[in-house]
Protein backbone atom coordinates (compact mmCIF):
# COMPACT_ATOMS: atom_id res chain seq x y z
CA UNK A 1 0.00 0.00 0.00
CA UNK A 2 1.23 3.46 -0.88
CA UNK A 3 0.57 6.61 1.14
CA UNK A 4 0.76 10.17 -0.18
CA UNK A 5 0.42 13.29 1.94
CA UNK A 6 0.01 16.96 1.01
CA UNK A 7 -0.58 20.22 2.81
CA UNK A 8 -2.57 22.91 1.03
CA UNK A 9 -1.63 26.18 2.70
CA UNK A 10 -3.94 29.05 3.58
CA UNK A 11 -7.21 27.41 2.63
CA UNK A 12 -10.13 29.77 2.98
CA UNK A 13 -13.42 27.89 2.73
CA UNK A 14 -15.50 31.07 2.73
CA UNK A 15 -18.01 29.24 4.88
CA UNK A 16 -18.39 28.94 8.67
CA UNK A 17 -17.95 25.18 8.98
CA UNK A 18 -18.67 25.46 12.70
CA UNK A 19 -22.33 26.13 11.82
CA UNK A 20 -22.78 22.53 10.72
CA UNK A 21 -19.95 20.58 12.41
CA UNK A 22 -16.99 20.74 14.77
CA UNK A 23 -14.10 21.58 12.39
CA UNK A 24 -11.56 19.86 14.63
CA UNK A 25 -13.51 16.58 14.45
CA UNK A 26 -14.44 16.65 10.76
CA UNK A 27 -12.87 14.87 7.81
CA UNK A 28 -13.46 15.23 4.07
CA UNK A 29 -13.71 11.87 2.33
CA UNK A 30 -13.53 10.68 -1.28
CA UNK A 31 -13.01 7.12 -2.47
CA UNK A 32 -11.92 5.75 -5.84
CA UNK A 33 -13.26 2.38 -6.97
CA UNK A 34 -12.85 -0.06 -9.83
CA UNK A 35 -16.60 0.04 -10.56
CA UNK A 36 -20.00 1.13 -9.31
CA UNK A 37 -21.10 -2.05 -7.54
CA UNK A 38 -19.35 -3.16 -4.33
CA UNK A 39 -20.35 -6.74 -5.19
CA UNK A 40 -17.87 -6.97 -8.05
CA UNK A 41 -15.66 -3.89 -7.64
CA UNK A 42 -13.18 -2.78 -5.02
CA UNK A 43 -11.75 0.36 -3.44
CA UNK A 44 -8.27 1.22 -4.67
CA UNK A 45 -7.86 4.65 -3.07
CA UNK A 46 -9.27 6.62 -0.15
CA UNK A 47 -8.57 10.33 0.11
CA UNK A 48 -8.94 12.11 3.44
CA UNK A 49 -8.80 15.82 4.16
CA UNK A 50 -8.51 17.50 7.55
CA UNK A 51 -8.55 21.24 8.21
CA UNK A 52 -5.99 22.41 10.73
CA UNK A 53 -5.95 26.13 11.30
CA UNK A 54 -5.86 27.54 7.73
CA UNK A 55 -4.24 24.49 6.14
CA UNK A 56 -5.82 21.43 4.56
CA UNK A 57 -3.94 18.21 5.27
CA UNK A 58 -4.65 15.57 2.63
CA UNK A 59 -3.77 11.93 3.09
CA UNK A 60 -4.22 9.37 0.29
CA UNK A 61 -4.25 5.63 0.90
CA UNK A 62 -3.58 3.77 -2.34
CA UNK A 63 -3.82 0.03 -3.08
CA UNK A 64 -0.76 -0.62 -5.21
CA UNK A 65 -2.48 -3.84 -6.18
CA UNK A 66 -6.09 -5.02 -5.65
CA UNK A 67 -5.10 -7.40 -2.83
CA UNK A 68 -4.21 -4.35 -0.69
CA UNK A 69 -7.82 -3.14 -0.47
CA UNK A 70 -8.17 -4.46 3.07
CA UNK A 71 -5.09 -2.53 4.20
CA UNK A 72 -6.47 0.65 2.63
CA UNK A 73 -9.81 0.24 4.44
CA UNK A 74 -8.20 -0.60 7.78
CA UNK A 75 -5.80 2.34 7.53
CA UNK A 76 -8.68 4.69 6.80
CA UNK A 77 -10.77 3.41 9.70
CA UNK A 78 -7.82 3.77 12.07
CA UNK A 79 -7.32 7.37 10.94
CA UNK A 80 -11.02 8.25 11.08
CA UNK A 81 -11.62 6.76 14.54
CA UNK A 82 -11.11 10.10 16.29
CA UNK A 83 -13.48 12.07 14.05
CA UNK A 84 -17.26 12.41 14.32
CA UNK A 85 -18.32 14.06 11.04
CA UNK A 86 -17.64 12.95 7.46
CA UNK A 87 -18.18 15.40 4.60
CA UNK A 88 -18.59 13.87 1.14
CA UNK A 89 -20.03 14.59 -2.27
CA UNK A 90 -22.80 12.07 -3.00
CA UNK A 91 -21.29 10.02 -0.20
CA UNK A 92 -24.60 9.04 1.37
CA UNK A 93 -25.52 7.18 -1.81
CA UNK A 94 -22.10 5.99 -2.94
CA UNK A 95 -18.93 6.41 -0.83
CA UNK A 96 -20.34 5.44 2.58
CA UNK A 97 -22.45 2.41 1.46
CA UNK A 98 -19.62 1.22 -0.79
CA UNK A 99 -17.12 1.46 2.05
CA UNK A 100 -19.47 -0.37 4.44
CA UNK A 101 -20.04 -3.24 2.02
CA UNK A 102 -16.40 -3.64 1.14
CA UNK A 103 -15.44 -3.62 4.83
CA UNK A 104 -18.04 -6.33 5.43
CA UNK A 105 -16.28 -8.53 2.87
CA UNK A 106 -13.33 -8.68 5.28
CA UNK A 107 -15.48 -8.96 8.40
CA UNK A 108 -14.59 -5.41 9.44
CA UNK A 109 -17.03 -3.18 11.32
CA UNK A 110 -16.51 0.30 9.83
CA UNK A 111 -18.29 2.01 12.73
CA UNK A 112 -19.84 4.52 10.38
CA UNK A 113 -23.18 4.47 12.19
CA UNK A 114 -21.56 6.45 15.00
CA UNK A 115 -20.58 9.28 12.68
CA UNK A 116 -22.55 12.14 11.17
CA UNK A 117 -22.52 12.29 7.40
CA UNK A 118 -22.82 15.60 5.56
CA UNK A 119 -23.45 15.00 1.87
CA UNK A 120 -22.90 18.23 -0.10
CA UNK A 121 -24.65 16.79 -3.15
CA UNK A 122 -27.74 15.77 -1.19
CA UNK A 123 -28.04 19.17 0.49
CA UNK A 124 -27.69 21.05 -2.80
CA UNK A 125 -29.84 18.79 -5.01
CA UNK A 126 -33.09 20.72 -4.29
CA UNK A 127 -31.40 23.94 -5.46
CA UNK A 128 -30.28 22.75 -8.90
CA UNK A 129 -32.81 24.88 -10.80
CA UNK A 130 -32.24 27.94 -8.62
CA UNK A 131 -28.51 27.64 -9.30
CA UNK A 132 -29.21 27.17 -13.05
CA UNK A 133 -27.08 24.03 -13.21
CA UNK A 134 -27.30 21.61 -16.13
CA UNK A 135 -26.12 18.77 -13.88
CA UNK A 136 -25.00 18.19 -10.30
CA UNK A 137 -21.50 16.82 -10.87
CA UNK A 138 -18.79 18.02 -8.51
CA UNK A 139 -16.85 19.62 -11.33
CA UNK A 140 -19.97 21.49 -12.51
CA UNK A 141 -20.42 22.98 -9.06
CA UNK A 142 -16.76 23.96 -8.99
CA UNK A 143 -17.20 25.74 -12.32
CA UNK A 144 -20.29 27.51 -10.91
CA UNK A 145 -18.02 28.90 -8.18
CA UNK A 146 -15.27 29.79 -10.65
CA UNK A 147 -12.91 27.07 -9.42
CA UNK A 148 -10.47 25.66 -11.95
CA UNK A 149 -8.95 22.30 -11.07
CA UNK A 150 -5.79 20.88 -12.60
CA UNK A 151 -7.26 17.39 -12.93
CA UNK A 152 -9.24 16.70 -16.12
CA UNK A 153 -10.08 13.05 -15.51
CA UNK A 154 -13.30 11.44 -14.30
CA UNK A 155 -13.66 8.53 -11.91
CA UNK A 156 -14.79 6.41 -14.84
CA UNK A 157 -11.64 7.32 -16.79
CA UNK A 158 -9.47 6.27 -13.87
CA UNK A 159 -10.96 2.78 -13.64
CA UNK A 160 -9.16 1.74 -16.79
CA UNK A 161 -6.02 3.62 -15.80
CA UNK A 162 -5.84 1.75 -12.49
CA UNK A 163 -6.19 -1.58 -14.26
CA UNK A 164 -3.34 -0.71 -16.60
CA UNK A 165 -1.27 0.66 -13.72
CA UNK A 166 -1.41 -2.65 -11.81
CA UNK A 167 0.09 -4.38 -14.84
CA UNK A 168 2.98 -1.99 -15.43
CA UNK A 169 3.34 0.35 -12.40
CA UNK A 170 3.64 3.37 -14.68
CA UNK A 171 4.39 6.38 -12.39
CA UNK A 172 2.58 8.75 -14.76
CA UNK A 173 -0.64 6.76 -14.36
CA UNK A 174 -0.20 6.84 -10.59
CA UNK A 175 0.26 10.59 -10.76
CA UNK A 176 -3.02 10.98 -12.69
CA UNK A 177 -4.96 8.94 -10.13
CA UNK A 178 -3.49 10.75 -7.13
CA UNK A 179 -4.14 14.14 -8.75
CA UNK A 180 -7.80 13.35 -9.40
CA UNK A 181 -8.42 12.18 -5.86
CA UNK A 182 -6.45 15.11 -4.44
CA UNK A 183 -8.55 17.61 -6.39
CA UNK A 184 -11.76 15.87 -5.33
CA UNK A 185 -10.82 16.16 -1.66
CA UNK A 186 -9.67 19.75 -2.06
CA UNK A 187 -12.85 20.49 -4.00
CA UNK A 188 -14.99 19.37 -1.07
CA UNK A 189 -13.64 22.23 1.03
CA UNK A 190 -14.08 24.67 -1.85
CA UNK A 191 -17.73 23.66 -2.31
CA UNK A 192 -18.65 24.44 1.30
CA UNK A 193 -19.84 28.01 0.49
CA UNK A 194 -22.66 26.44 -1.55
CA UNK A 195 -24.18 25.17 1.70
CA UNK A 196 -25.16 28.77 2.39
CA UNK A 197 -28.14 28.36 0.03
CA UNK A 198 -29.94 25.70 2.12
CA UNK A 199 -28.97 27.58 5.28
CA UNK A 200 -30.68 30.73 4.00
CA UNK A 201 -33.88 28.87 3.14
CA UNK A 202 -34.09 26.77 6.29
CA UNK A 203 -32.40 29.14 8.74
CA UNK A 204 -33.41 32.39 10.37
CA UNK A 205 -33.80 35.51 8.26
CA UNK A 206 -34.41 39.09 9.30
CA UNK A 207 -37.08 41.02 7.42
CA UNK A 208 -35.70 44.54 7.04
CA UNK A 209 -38.65 46.15 5.30
CA UNK A 210 -41.72 45.43 3.20
CA UNK A 211 -42.88 47.98 0.61
CA UNK A 212 -45.52 48.15 -2.09
CA UNK A 213 -44.52 48.79 -5.66
CA UNK A 214 -46.63 49.50 -8.75
CA UNK A 215 -45.65 48.02 -12.10
CA UNK A 216 -47.09 47.41 -15.56
CA UNK A 217 -47.75 43.82 -16.62
CA UNK A 218 -47.29 42.47 -20.16
CA UNK A 219 -50.65 43.87 -21.16
CA UNK A 220 -49.89 47.33 -19.83
CA UNK A 221 -52.15 46.97 -16.79
CA UNK A 222 -51.05 48.65 -13.58
CA UNK A 223 -50.41 46.03 -10.91
CA UNK A 224 -49.21 46.15 -7.33
CA UNK A 225 -46.60 43.93 -5.74
CA UNK A 226 -45.09 43.55 -2.30
CA UNK A 227 -41.32 43.59 -2.02
CA UNK A 228 -39.84 42.04 1.12
CA UNK A 229 -36.19 42.81 1.75
CA UNK A 230 -34.36 40.62 4.25
CA UNK A 231 -30.90 39.71 5.48
CA UNK A 232 -29.34 36.45 6.66
CA UNK A 233 -26.20 35.42 8.51
CA UNK A 234 -24.24 33.34 6.00
CA UNK A 235 -23.63 35.05 2.63
CA UNK A 236 -24.23 33.12 -0.58
CA UNK A 237 -21.20 32.90 -2.90
CA UNK A 238 -22.97 33.68 -6.21
CA UNK A 239 -26.12 35.80 -6.75
CA UNK A 240 -29.10 33.69 -7.86
CA UNK A 241 -32.74 34.29 -8.66
CA UNK A 242 -35.84 32.38 -9.68
CA UNK A 243 -39.56 32.21 -9.28
CA UNK A 244 -42.94 31.21 -10.66
CA UNK A 245 -46.15 33.00 -11.59
CA UNK A 246 -46.23 36.17 -9.48
CA UNK A 247 -43.52 35.20 -6.95
CA UNK A 248 -39.82 35.87 -7.39
CA UNK A 249 -36.76 35.32 -5.17
CA UNK A 250 -33.37 37.03 -5.39
CA UNK A 251 -30.34 36.22 -3.21
CA UNK A 252 -26.97 37.95 -3.24
CA UNK A 253 -24.32 38.30 -0.55
CA UNK A 254 -26.17 38.36 2.74
CA UNK A 255 -29.23 40.18 1.38
CA UNK A 256 -32.36 38.81 -0.23
CA UNK A 257 -35.47 40.14 -1.87
CA UNK A 258 -38.87 38.60 -2.50
CA UNK A 259 -41.47 39.98 -4.89
CA UNK A 260 -45.06 38.80 -4.77
CA UNK A 261 -48.14 40.15 -6.53
CA UNK A 262 -50.87 41.72 -4.39
CA UNK A 263 -54.44 40.83 -5.27
CA UNK A 264 -56.85 43.72 -4.83
CA UNK A 265 -60.55 42.92 -4.83
CA UNK A 266 -63.01 40.62 -3.04
CA UNK A 267 -62.19 37.29 -1.43
CA UNK A 268 -64.29 34.76 0.47
CA UNK A 269 -63.76 33.55 4.01
CA UNK A 270 -65.27 30.08 4.40
CA UNK A 271 -66.64 29.16 7.81
CA UNK A 272 -65.49 25.68 8.88
CA UNK A 273 -68.78 24.45 10.43
CA UNK A 274 -71.26 24.86 7.57
CA UNK A 275 -73.99 22.85 9.36
CA UNK A 276 -74.46 25.75 11.78
CA UNK A 277 -74.98 28.31 9.00
CA UNK A 278 -77.62 29.39 6.53
CA UNK A 279 -76.78 30.72 3.09
CA UNK A 280 -78.66 33.87 2.02
CA UNK A 281 -78.86 33.85 -1.80
CA UNK A 282 -80.13 37.44 -2.00
CA UNK A 283 -77.12 38.71 -0.07
CA UNK A 284 -74.66 36.06 -1.32
CA UNK A 285 -73.33 35.31 2.13
CA UNK A 286 -73.75 32.92 5.05
CA UNK A 287 -74.84 33.77 8.55
CA UNK A 288 -74.91 31.72 11.73
CA UNK A 289 -78.22 30.08 12.54
CA UNK A 290 -78.44 31.97 15.80
CA UNK A 291 -78.57 35.22 13.82
CA UNK A 292 -80.86 33.92 11.06
CA UNK A 293 -83.99 33.33 13.11
CA UNK A 294 -85.57 36.51 11.79
CA UNK A 295 -84.76 35.77 8.13
CA UNK A 296 -87.72 34.49 6.12
CA UNK A 297 -87.31 30.79 5.34
CA UNK A 298 -87.86 31.53 1.69
CA UNK A 299 -84.74 33.68 1.65
CA UNK A 300 -82.41 31.26 3.33
CA UNK A 301 -81.16 27.74 2.76
CA UNK A 302 -78.93 25.32 4.59
CA UNK A 303 -75.34 26.19 3.85
CA UNK A 304 -73.00 23.68 2.26
CA UNK A 305 -69.19 23.98 2.34
CA UNK A 306 -69.19 25.83 -1.01
CA UNK A 307 -71.71 28.47 0.15
CA UNK A 308 -70.67 28.90 3.77
CA UNK A 309 -68.74 32.14 3.31
CA UNK A 310 -68.64 35.86 3.86
CA UNK A 311 -67.07 38.25 1.35
CA UNK A 312 -64.29 40.65 2.27
CA UNK A 313 -62.95 43.44 0.08
CA UNK A 314 -59.33 44.53 0.40
CA UNK A 315 -55.74 43.70 -0.55
CA UNK A 316 -54.56 40.10 -0.24
CA UNK A 317 -51.33 38.10 -0.45
CA UNK A 318 -51.20 34.46 -1.62
CA UNK A 319 -50.12 31.56 0.57
CA UNK A 320 -49.97 27.84 -0.23
CA UNK A 321 -50.29 26.58 3.31
CA UNK A 322 -51.71 28.35 6.37
CA UNK A 323 -49.12 30.89 7.47
CA UNK A 324 -51.22 33.93 8.38
CA UNK A 325 -54.80 33.65 9.63
CA UNK A 326 -57.56 34.00 8.67
CA UNK A 327 -57.28 32.45 5.21
CA UNK A 328 -59.37 33.51 2.21
CA UNK A 329 -60.06 31.92 -1.18
CA UNK A 330 -61.73 32.78 -4.45
CA UNK A 331 -63.65 29.50 -4.36
CA UNK A 332 -63.98 26.72 -1.82
CA UNK A 333 -61.85 24.10 -3.60
CA UNK A 334 -59.16 26.48 -4.78
CA UNK A 335 -55.73 25.41 -3.50
CA UNK A 336 -54.22 28.89 -3.32
CA UNK A 337 -55.16 30.69 -0.14
CA UNK A 338 -54.79 34.38 0.71
CA UNK A 339 -54.52 36.53 3.79
CA UNK A 340 -55.58 40.13 4.06
CA UNK A 341 -52.84 42.75 3.98
CA UNK A 342 -54.32 44.65 6.90
CA UNK A 343 -52.77 47.60 8.72
CA UNK A 344 -51.99 45.33 11.66
CA UNK A 345 -50.06 42.88 9.50
CA UNK A 346 -48.22 45.66 7.67
CA UNK A 347 -46.66 46.68 10.98
CA UNK A 348 -45.71 43.17 12.15
CA UNK A 349 -42.14 42.20 11.10
CA UNK A 350 -42.57 38.67 12.51
CA UNK A 351 -45.39 38.01 10.03
CA UNK A 352 -43.21 39.06 7.11
CA UNK A 353 -40.33 36.94 8.40
CA UNK A 354 -42.56 33.85 8.44
CA UNK A 355 -44.13 34.77 5.14
CA UNK A 356 -40.74 35.29 3.48
CA UNK A 357 -39.65 31.81 4.57
CA UNK A 358 -42.90 30.36 3.25
CA UNK A 359 -42.45 32.07 -0.13
CA UNK A 360 -38.86 30.82 -0.46
CA UNK A 361 -39.89 27.23 0.26
CA UNK A 362 -42.80 27.44 -2.16
CA UNK A 363 -40.66 28.92 -4.94
CA UNK A 364 -38.05 26.16 -4.54
CA UNK A 365 -40.75 23.48 -4.76
CA UNK A 366 -42.12 25.01 -7.95
CA UNK A 367 -38.80 25.57 -9.72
Amino acid sequence: MKTAEYIEKNISTGFPLSRIADPARTIFLDIETTGLSPRDASIYMIGIGVLRQNDLHIKQLFADEPSEERSVIESYLSFAAGYETIITFNGNRFDIPFLEKRAAVYGIDPGLSDKTGIDIYKRLRPFRTLLSLSDMKQKSLEIFLGINREDEMSGKDLTGIYDRYTKGRDPEKLKLMLLHNHDDVLGLTQLLPLLAYPLVVTGPIKAERAVKNNYNDYNGNICTELIIEFTYETPVPVPVSGGFADCYLMLGGNKGKLRVAIFEGTMKFFYPDHKNYYYLPDEDRAIHKSAARYVDKGHREQAVPETCYVKVKGQFLPEWEPVVSPSFRNEYREKTMYFELSDEIKNDPEVFRRYAGHLMNTILKEL
